[in-house]
């Protein structure tokens, strides 16, 4: 009886062999998926890292970007002299949280060549890759960085547009005005003067966010940018096209990233116009006021470099992505700090009465005056040290087998810089979480230390092109708010301790409201 029994058994287990081979074969390769996803590859088991599902974990409960880099990257570094791998967020990448060899890594020829990994991810025909392409400034290699470097680099030395700037700072006193002394969210005021600043300053063209926050193109841009932080495309872009078709909410995004295309396309080709007829009336205007699309264009006229009509869309797109988002949250975490510690804000108040005069009216600085601001400018630069726009770089590859630190790199590794964790390491910082401009004072801290401890526009030859306008553009705000208000958090801010932030990046809460109390 057992051996028929047996052979009942055998039989069923052949006549499911089928399914029996199918599960086995789903099994395999869902376990090679999952080791090939959350598994280190063994080319990298011998440098500490951080588990997918640790990110995730930190992601899903908010945690604060600086708590997470305490709790989950400090404990690391010491392992592994200041390098770590994680897997986030697509691709395992080493990290660089030491002063000495993050400068090696900004400097080094052999990780000159940023991965393009990012924007391949996404279809050509997709509104990133037409708006911001493949070959923008940031992220072109070789021959074709150093000939767009070649035609932007002067166009950023010559363009300090301070007049731009400080022009538009009555509309942001107006804008404040308008609340009747009630308390004003940081990041939309600062959102909306960046907006046009940026406008002005590289393509002459004024998007009236100061004037009006739901102008046209205000909308416009907002809906793109919206559309750029939707998860669904950017996890599955393959699948945007379903999505266009059953969302109209996705449509409008996706239509109005084509209509701000088409936006930076005419500006190009009015001002190419304009300046192969000799009839562009800002051709006699000073160097340094002119804006940044007419003097790279002018290059191209001189015979420095040309552009096609892509190239010059991708980099004025980035240019504007850049110099408008990563500013103005720098400027709204400068308003809290100086709002949050009253005798900063009172040194760098007497600075400003110094440099452009005691007598309370509005002044109009000038590029001279700019250069005399020697505290403002470490407030930027402290504020710029605690909430970087960004905890990291676009990443590097190596381009062969090397050796950081006493570890071996191999070849094709994505490397990149931890900004967050080098600008709070208590081993390099005093207090690291206190707020002490004093640090970037002349002979401070900052600059007894070595290698790279402050890197919140990168470094090296591939640093931020924007800095110094991005320095100008805060340092002119800041010295005219200064003068015209005191500023103080109000009584029930949940900030009062320190910023609570939305999101897992340094982005300005909308919850962060400042109170301008009117000096004259």
């Amino acid at each position: 009886m057992s051996t028929t029994r047996q052979e009942l058994i055998g039989k069923q287990i052949y006549s499911y062999r089928y399914y029996l081979v199918l599960a086995g074969a789903v099994t395999y390769v869902c376990r090679r998926i999952y080791r090939g996803f959350f598994t280190i590859p063994k080319k990298f088991q011998h440098i500490p890292a951080i588990t997918f599902w640790d990110i995730w974990r930190s992601l899903a409960t908010k945690e604060q970007l600086t708590d997470r880099t305490k709790r989950l990257v400090f404990p690391l570094l010491e392992k592994g002299n200041g390098i770590y791998m994680n897997k986030f967020p697509f691709d395992w990448t080493l990290y660089v949280a030491n002063p000495i060899l993050a400068k090696t890594v900004l400097f080094k020829p052999e990780l000159a060549s940023k991965a393009q990994a990012v924007m391949d991810y996404f279809p050509d025909e997709s509104a990133q890759a037409q708006l911001f392409g493949k070959d923008n400034l940031s992220i072109a290699n070789g021959k074709q960085w150093k000939e767009q470097r070649k035609i932007m680099n002067p166009a950023f030395h010559r363009s300090m547009p301070v007049a731009v700037f400080s022009n538009l700072m009555p509309l942001v006193f107006q804008v404040i005005e308008e609340n009747d002394g009630n308390a004003t969210c940081a990041i939309k005021l600062t959102k909306r003067l960046t907006l046009d600043a940026i406008g002005k300053a590289a393509f002459d063209f004024d998007f009236e966010a100061l004037k009006d926050e739901n102008s046209v193109w205000v909308q416009k841009y907002n809906q793109a940018f919206k559309g750029f932080m939707d998860p669904i495309p950017i996890i599955y872009p393959r699948l945007d096209r379903i999505y266009r078709a059953i969302s109209k909410t996705r449509r409008d995004c996706y239509n109005a990233a084509f209509e701000l295309i088409d936006l930076l396309d005419d500006l190009a080709n009015q001002k190419r116009k304009l300046l192969t007829e000799a009839s562009n009336n800002k051709v006699d205007a000073p160097q340094s006021e002119k804006d940044l699309l007419t003097l790279m264009l002018e290059a191209e006229l001189n015979g420095e470099g040309s552009w096609t009509r892509q190239d010059l869309r991708h980099n004025m797109a980035l240019f504007f992505s850049a110099g408008h988002d990563t500013t103005s949250h720098s400027l709204a975490f400068c308003l809290y700090e100086l709002a949050a510690n009253q005798d900063v804000q009172e040194k760098a108040r007497q600075e400003s009465f110094a440099v452009f005069g005691d007598e309370l009216i509005d002044v109009s600085p000038t590029l001279e005056d700019c250069k005399k601001l020697p505290y403002i400018d470490q407030i930027i630069k402290e504020t710029l040290r605690m909430h970087p726009p960004f905890n990291e770089i676009n990443p590097r590859i190596a381009e062969e087998d090397l050796e950081l630190g006493g570890t071996l790199i191999p070849k094709g590794t994505m490397v990149n810089i931890d900004i967050e964790a080098l600008h709070y390491r208590p081993d390099l910082w005093k207090n690291p979480e206190r707020f002490d401009p004093e640090r970037f004072a002349e002979g401070g801290e900052h600059y007894s230390q070595e290698g790279i401890t402050w890197a919140p526009f990168s470094g090296g030859s591939r640093q931020c092109i924007g800095i110094n306008f991005s320095m100008m553009e805060q340092r002119i705000a800041l010295s005219m708010l200064l003068r015209k208000y005191t500023l103080m958090l109000p009584e029930n801010s949940k900030h009062k301790s320190g910023v609570i932030l939305d999101l897992p990046i340094n982005f300005a809460p909308e919850s962060l409201e400042i109170h301008f109390v009117k000096r004259y």
